[in-house]
């Protein structure tokens, strides 16, 4: 069995429930880290053939918005989202030790989080969450 009392498995059903709730938001549910190693992998392959420099359109929160207020309000939708959601894997990844190889998901998602690249950070920390969520279940 595991080290884990019944009221500990109990409280982090009950984050674990509140956090699909808060990714649910999102859409992030398909999101998978081997994809995003695949990704890493052909991103590599093209650098190594020279055609990474391909241009894609890329929509910025400048263009979701309708105005200035718009796009401040989006930003700091974002930052307040992301925040909430990484201090909550901060805790759980401290809380639960047995779970140190999920740090470094953690990690990569304070440094978005630090670099203002807040939908990315959310990003970071949905992987991160799930790193966590499996490592409590087993």
């Amino acid at each position: 069995m595991s080290d884990y009392t019944q009221a500990e498995l109990d409280e982090m059903a009950t984050e674990f429930a509140a956090m699909d709730a808060e990714f649910s938001e999102f859409g992030l549910d398909e999101m998978d880290s081997e994809l995003g190693e695949a990704f890493a992998e052909l991103d590599a392959e093209l650098d190594a053939s020279g055609i990474s420099a391909m241009d894609f359109d890329t929509m910025s929160i400048g263009e979701l918005a309708d105005n200035e207020y718009d796009t401040q309000f989006i930003g700091i939708f974002l930052r307040n989202k992301a925040k909430k959601l990484i201090a909550t894997i901060v805790r759980l990844v401290r809380r639960y030790s047995k779970c140190k190889k999920c740090l470094p998901k953690v990690l990569i998602a304070v440094r978005y989080f630090k670099a203002k690249k807040y939908a990315s950070a959310i990003r970071a920390a949905y992987d991160a969450y799930r790193c966590i969520r499996a490592c409590t279940k087993k």
